[in-house]
């Protein structure tokens, strides 16, 4: 069995996004986690979901989406739209910090240096506010928290820290083996979720995490249409039927079979295995 737990397929070009999820069902693979980056993308995500019994849907804002919104609005929005979809809505995300973009942003980067060393400093505490308010949530109904983080990482694991939350996935892992320690230290139940990038020949560090954390703490993804495992990296574009290399690059660094105890994981995780 194989479950994407984290893939975008609205934003594949070469299929759309029903025939995507139609190839991974007729491959004989089985449960499926849409991740959508707003609230406009997550009601659509939603729809999408009730037209299929193993599609699930995880909620709320991507860090990079975050410009111009209200809080208070935004979240009560987004904890509504969780209320009424209890049954497909299996984790909260795509929350975090992302502080890459700041970086390769145009507008900020046309300002001076002092200006402009201040205007990031702002856009990061916002960041960390959205990503605070996403935990708080998700300790009200005890979700999963899917993690994004891009050059963010020891933020992260403060306000994890500070908010004292633990239950939560660490997703589209691309740190190295002593971070990874540091999350399981901190959350002994915490989940790493493996994508593409463990295929990659330059991705040593992440594949030295896939070989040496406990198999317990595994799960696996697509995070497609990007991130395409080899051997179809630049070939082809990503889709969540291509879990299976990502499967199967653990299981080759590990020498051991891990394809059920991935799926074991993630049906947990999600709280899938009492349904």
């Amino acid at each position: 069995m194989i479950f994407d737990t984290h893939c975008h397929p609205y934003l594949n070009k070469v299929k759309n996004w029903e025939q995507t999820i139609k190839d991974f069902f007729d491959n004989g693979w089985k449960y499926i986690n849409i991740i959508w980056t707003n609230i406009k993308t997550s009601k659509k995500a939603l729809e999408l979901a009730n037209k299929y019994n193993w599609v699930h849907v995880s909620l709320w804002i991507h860090p990079c989406d975050i410009v111009d919104l209200d809080l208070e609005k935004t979240m009560l929005e987004l904890e509504n739209l969780y209320l009424k979809n209890k049954d497909k809505v299996v984790a909260i995300w795509e929350c975090g910090l992302d502080y890459y973009w700041l970086e390769k942003d145009e507008k900020i980067n046309k300002l001076d240096r002092i200006y402009r060393e201040k205007v990031i400093n702002l856009k990061k505490d916002f960041q960390k506010i959205f990503f605070k308010a996403h935990i708080l949530l998700a300790k009200e109904y005890n979700l999963p928290l899917i993690i994004h983080n891009r050059e963010s990482k020891d933020d992260v694991l403060e306000i994890l820290k500070e908010i004292w939350y633990k239950n939560f996935i660490f997703h589209c892992y691309s740190e190295n083996l002593e971070y990874a320690n540091k999350l399981i230290k901190f959350a002994p139940e915490c989940k790493i979720s493996f994508s593409g990038i463990v295929t990659f020949n330059s991705a040593k560090g992440v594949q030295k995490t896939a070989k040496n954390i406990d198999l317990k703490h595994i799960l696996a993804e697509t995070d497609s249409p990007y991130l395409t495992p080899a051997p179809f990296r630049w070939k082809e574009e990503n889709e969540p039927y291509f879990t299976k290399y990502v499967v199967e690059k653990i299981a080759e660094l590990r020498w051991e079979k891990c394809s059920e105890k991935i799926f074991k994981n993630s049906l947990e995780i999600f709280k899938l295995d009492k349904q």
